[in-house]
């Protein structure tokens, strides 16, 4: 019901109505083109006027068969795409469109097959090169900023639309704003795998930016049921919520958490961003998976989600998951579309595959809100069940190290850390602390390769563990 009265509200606000252009017109001036099947055009209408009338972006809607009329110099069809959108990004009057979202499953828009480097009959559906400018010298570099709606029909494209529409049109920030959440899927090793990826990816978050895991694994620290989850999501909120080892298809990972589980999310009002690590593969019309399906949900789940959609190697696949959570919730960014491109990473063999099956299911102007002034120690609102000292991950470490710790009661905590011989290094904390599980991080840029020791003093539990630097 609310979805339906946004709708009307938002249409009484303009009789606006996309105007028959020229694509090839170079007076043409845009900043944001949705491209989609004709059949979905009219259904688009709402959001290109609340692009209009919202943020002030000069939109315009395109279906793929005037795009084929005008672009035909391929037998390929996304190949025709792709010069239509260097085109426009090129030709057309300045400033020209920098953000260009696709409506439909790569069965209605097509996009470009990508070969696995050691299996190359193998490949994948990606949108890397619609990102790509022919008329731009160096490939390396992503010109445009490219996202997808993979929705099969309308009422699904509305679903996501209207949240959207709803997040952009409250500009009040919310405490749950700042909070990140990471699913850690898998048993045994493979969760203990998971859960140290998070809290690598983790490290990389702003100061002002809660922590927050679930693990499958009922013999780790994190462990949480369904039931978690949905507390997680539905009462507390996230802005990004990173899902590890919900990777196989169409069914994404576990009996934890399935496609069917999503049916109770009812986060409504508090959407978030999704990141997977391990493929999803592309959205056929024949196939479903986690982050589809969350994006999907009405009045309830993501506002979108950055995934692979083959296969991925998992240091690489960490350092891209390590890039996008730095740059998230950096106000230097003004979209999610620039979060994600990560031209800043190396170019090899590998980390260009990666690159390229890397997709931005997501409208790629969304910014997401948070509060940069809050400071945050407390890293979870769950009370442990005894005082711990946990190991510093990563170790070894070069640099920096991040060391968590669980507070059973509020009180005086002191950490220290010692060099081998026992000297005093450094004091990383010494002062009144909440109950909880929290962490601090460590930087060692100016001392020596080698063993260090640290110490956790609280109310009367003292435990040391090691550490090594190693340059």
């Amino acid at each position: 019901m609310k979805g339906i009265t946004f709708f009307l509200l938002l249409v009484s606000f303009s009789s606006l109505h996309s105007q028959p252009v020229t694509l090839r017109d170079t007076t043409n001036q845009y900043d944001y083109i949705i491209i989609t099947i004709p059949e979905f055009v009219n259904a688009c209408e709402p959001f290109r006027q609340h692009k209009e009338i919202v943020r002030d972006f000069r939109t315009i809607i395109v279906d793929t068969t005037q795009i084929f009329v005008e672009f035909d110099s391929s037998a390929a069809p996304q190949d025709n795409i792709r010069d239509f959108i260097s085109y426009a990004g090129t030709f057309w009057k300045e400033p020209r469109p920098e953000y260009f979202l696709i409506v439909g499953t790569v069965e209605m828009v097509p996009n470009f097959p990508i070969p696995f480097p050691s299996q190359p009959a193998v490949y994948f559906h990606s949108d890397y090169y619609y990102g790509q400018n022919i008329y731009e010298n160096d490939s390396t570099i992503t010109d445009f900023l490219i996202g997808r709606i993979p929705c099969k029909d309308e009422t699904e494209m509305n679903n996501y639309f209207f949240k959207v529409m709803d997040y952009e049109t409250n500009y009040t920030i919310y405490s749950w704003m700042n909070n990140a959440l990471f699913l850690c899927a898998g048993e045994d090793a493979s969760n203990l795998n998971n859960v140290n990826y998070a809290l690598g990816i983790a490290t990389s978050l702003p100061s002002y930016i809660r922590r927050f895991y679930i693990a499958e694994n009922d013999t780790s620290q994190y462990y949480g049921t369904i039931d978690s989850i949905y507390k997680a999501i539905n009462q507390r909120g996230n802005s990004v919520v990173w899902l590890l080892g919900l990777s196989d298809d169409p069914y994404m990972g576990s009996d934890w958490l399935k496609v069917e589980d999503l049916d109770g999310f009812t986060n409504e009002d508090k959407y978030f961003l999704t990141f997977a690590i391990g493929r999803q593969l592309a959205i056929l019309d024949t196939n479903i998976n986690l982050t589809q399906a969350m994006m999907m949900l009405p009045n309830a789940g993501s506002l979108g989600g950055g995934v692979f959609v083959g296969y991925t190697y998992a240091s690489i696949n960490q350092a891209f998951q390590i890039n996008w959570a730095a740059r998230i919730f950096n106000p230097l960014f003004n979209s999610i579309g620039e979060v994600f491109i990560s031209d800043n990473l190396p170019i090899g063999q590998l980390y260009g595959y990666v690159r390229k099956v890397a997709n931005l299911w997501a409208d790629p102007s969304l910014q997401l809100k948070y509060d940069t002034t809050v400071g945050v120690e407390k890293v979870t609102d769950e009370i442990p069940q005894s005082f711990m000292l946990y190991q510093n991950y990563p170790n070894p470490f070069n640099p920096t190290t991040t060391i968590k710790f669980a507070l059973l009661v509020d009180g005086r905590v002191k950490i220290n850390v010692y060099n081998a011989v026992g000297q005093l290094v450094e004091t990383l904390v010494d002062k009144e602390m909440e109950s909880g599980y929290h962490e601090v991080n460590f930087d060692a840029a100016r001392l020596a390769s080698g063993v260090y020791l640290y110490q956790l003093q609280a109310d009367d539990y003292v435990s040391v563990k090691k550490m090594i630097l190693l340059r």
